[in-house]
């Protein structure tokens, strides 16, 4: 029994899930990226541009859930979207800047 205990003190703990692509993506008159989605309560979310090098990082401190940052970027550039919390780590989505109401493609064929 006392076995059972410890074998299960030291399985590994599944890693966050990685956040779902952004449900809004919208660009500013300024040229500037809005860029929303879920995320896990309490989380902090690390947006980065690939073709920049350039991201943005937002805490949820409000634990709603919910994260929006600004980019700078392209139409159809990369981004690469992680979330963690305290010692734990998520996989990376990725998404093209292309904008995005609702989770649905404005212009599905934006990015062709």
């Amino acid at each position: 029994m006392l076995l059972l205990l410890v074998a299960g003190c030291l399985s590994p703990t599944l890693p966050l899930p990685p956040p779902e692509e952004p449900d809004t993506i919208s660009v500013s008159p300024e040229g500037t990226w809005e860029v929303s989605g879920s995320c896990i309560e309490g989380a902090e979310v690390v947006v980065l541009n690939e073709a920049t090098g350039q991201g943005a990082v937002f805490v949820d401190l409000e634990h709603r859930g919910r994260y929006a940052v600004t980019l700078e970027g392209d139409p159809c550039d990369v981004i690469v979207i992680s979330q963690s919390r305290g010692s734990e780590e998520s996989g990376e989505t990725r998404a093209l800047l292309r904008p995005v109401e609702g989770g649905v493609e404005v212009d599905p064929a934006a990015c062709e």
